[in-house]
């Protein structure tokens, strides 16, 4: 017969805990083993230590006093009693560490990040000191894998940032001052089910499907599938575009200036602007959290603003579900086959036709077949560490059981929570019409005169926030209003790889701030003449 709870056991050498049949410490001398591990762990700073079922806290003492300053200790129950005999063993030992459940580990997780000793983890360790985490396996795998699943996207943000977010603070600065605001509007699919379109391999099963369908299903493409969809005679309703440089152009070549429309981030190339013919729907990756980025989205402009997603077609996804009707996916592979890293037309196909030699077939898409990281899956299929990654996003986009999804792309790709479906399923969603009226729409209608004015007013005052930094770097500045002054003009060091260094008001750092203070001056005085113009 089971212990109908968690009995608390006196071994004459400390408590133990008996519970579902099996002791979660040692019968004879409880605290050994779990004090042991502690000593044992590897320590090691801007490290978060996960203790999964703490129960009677035997080693936490002594973990934590081993944890440098960067570091700190979460203990997750999910038990309640458990947790209730963990709560009690903390508060009579006088340890400052509360206990979360497994639900808001995440969370428990980012207080500690930015608490009174405001930390940045870049990894997390497991430390096991009882036996209770047997009894729930899977909810401990599932807690420890989405904070170390957020850490790594963070990491992931701050090196894209590094990389591209000087790029992207330009773009967006060029965008305001370039923007035609008559022709910004919103997204609309009036009803239609929207087919979220990738260049994946499997887009060559679906092309069939949307061709037969024609206006009855509203496309939505990736911009590396508009081009392929063109050439098969199919015009997307609508494009989505998050290309920070000019490298995608040739995507839209096929359209010849058709009047597809285009959701297009405000950290896309200019040109990407230009690229059709159509309606533009603004979207703002919110690439960094920043003052300002917080100014851009209070600044009264039609702007969507969207989490950092990194995939044009996690992006596509998520944009599907907004315009309310069923959704369904086709070449958002996020995987691909040997040989064939896309679809048939698509740039990345095209570019491998024209190198082709008679001796020499595909060389770009066999090469991706062997390259670091590249694993096979049961399917056969291709993928590497960042198509999984994207992967993961997608599926966990398809959140709401009460709408209606369905896979259109043949039973390839990524694994993905929602039905394979046929083109007769997908007719059956579209009942001989072109559009019902309802739905719902992505974006937001505004004054194109009102948008103008507050994109100048944005752009004048980050031009004067970076004129105050110069000034204060050259004329001086006490270190309580310079910090306040940087802290206002964080778009002139976000980019940097160092940018606590900025604040901690460090001579090499300043210097270089100086020097992006001009650089900005000039761009924002560019941007302003720019909306002049207009």
């Amino acid at each position: 017969m089971e212990d109908p709870g968690p009995l608390l056991v006196d071994t004459g050498r400390g408590l133990s805990i008996r519970y579902g049949g099996r002791w979660l410490y040692s019968s004879r001398d409880p605290s050994a083993s779990p004090v042991a591990a502690a000593h044992a762990a590897d320590i090691l700073p801007d490290t978060l230590y996960v203790v999964p079922s703490p129960c009677l806290c035997y080693g936490v003492r002594e973990l934590a006093g081993r944890l440098p300053s960067s570091s700190a200790m979460l203990l997750i129950e999910v038990d309640e009693s458990l947790g209730a005999i963990a709560r009690r063993t903390l508060a009579a030992d006088g340890i400052d560490a509360p206990v979360s459940d497994t639900a808001a580990c995440v969370d428990a997780y980012k207080a500690l990040e930015t608490g009174a000793e405001p930390r940045r983890f870049r990894r997390v360790v497991e430390v096991r000191l009882s036996g209770g985490r047997s009894l729930h396996e899977e909810a401990y795998r599932r807690s420890l894998a989405a904070i170390d699943a957020d850490i790594s996207i963070r990491f992931r943000n701050r090196l894209s940032l590094v990389r591209m977010g000087r790029l992207w603070t330009r773009n967006v600065i060029s965008n305001l001052g370039s923007m035609d605001w008559e022709s910004v509007g919103p997204l609309s699919a009036d009803g239609r089910p929207v087919v979220a379109c990738g260049a994946g391999p499997s887009l060559d099963i679906a092309i069939p499907a949307l061709r037969r369908l024609g206006k009855r299903a509203f496309v939505l493409a990736c911009d590396t599938a508009a081009g392929a969809l063109a050439k098969a005679g199919i015009v997307p309703d609508a494009i989505v575009c998050l290309e920070g440089q000019v490298y995608n152009l040739e995507d839209f070549l096929p359209l010849d200036g058709a009047p597809a429309g285009i959701v297009v981030d405000l950290t896309s190339h200019p040109s990407s602007y230009r690229a059709t013919g159509g309606r533009r729907t603004l979207t703002l990756s919110e690439y960094t959290e920043s003052a300002f980025l917080s100014r851009l989205k209070a600044a009264g402009l039609p702007v969507a603003p969207v989490p950092p997603l990194g995939s044009v077609g996690v992006l596509a996804i998520r944009i599907a579900r907004e315009l309310g009707g069923p959704v369904v996916v086709a070449g958002l592979d996020f995987s691909f086959i040997q040989g064939a890293t896309h679809c048939a037309g698509s740039p990345a196909d095209l570019r491998s036709r024209r190198s082709e030699t008679r001796l020499r077939k595909g060389d770009a898409a066999w090469a991706a077949s062997f390259r670091d990281g590249c694993e096979r899956k049961e399917d056969g299929s291709l993928t590497d560490p960042a198509l999984t990654m994207y992967a993961s996003l997608a599926a966990a986009e398809f959140i709401d059981h009460g709408r209606i999804y369905g896979d259109l792309r043949g039973g390839f790709g990524a694994r993905l929570p929602i039905p394979l479906i046929t083109v007769e399923d997908l007719e059956s969603m579209t009942p001989g019409r072109e559009g019902s009226g309802d739905g719902r729409a992505f974006g937001s209608e505004a004054d194109p005169a009102l948008c103008r004015d507050n994109a100048s007013r944005f752009l004048s005052g980050e031009l004067e926030r970076s004129g105050n930094v110069a000034s204060a770097l050259r004329t001086g500045a006490s270190d309580g209003d310079m910090r306040a002054l940087l802290k206002e003009a964080d778009f002139l060091y976000a980019h940097f790889p160092d940018p606590e260094r900025v604040l901690g008001l460090e001579g090499d750092a300043l210097r270089r701030v100086s020097a992006e203070a001009a650089y900005w001056s000039g761009r924002l005085e560019a941007a302003l003449a720019d909306a002049a113009r207009r």
